[in-house]
């Protein structure tokens, strides 16, 4: 499973990493528990509601659910004027 970040997260994590799910996959809630356990200095964003998750270009809730060969994208808050 490939995992894409943006903004801070990008920056501080990298653009992207792999991690090996189960055969079942992972719920996206478990993708962001499993990413706060690996980055500790960076869980409160990484769990935080505000960070939006989108999978095949469209935005998901936390309990769904992406298969092995799957990709999950994390998008900071967008602002604007």
């Amino acid at each position: 499973m490939n995992i894409l970040f943006f903004g801070k997260l990008g920056d501080r994590i990298g653009r992207e990493v792999s991690i090996e799910p189960p055969p079942a996959g992972f719920t996206v809630r478990e993708v962001r528990e499993l990413l706060a356990s690996l980055y500790p200095d960076l869980a409160e964003d990484l769990t935080s509601p505000s960070l939006k998750a989108c999978v095949e270009d469209a935005i998901v809730a936390d309990e769904f659910r992406v298969g092995a060969g799957g990709t999950v994208e994390f998008f900071p808050p967008l602002s604007g004027g």
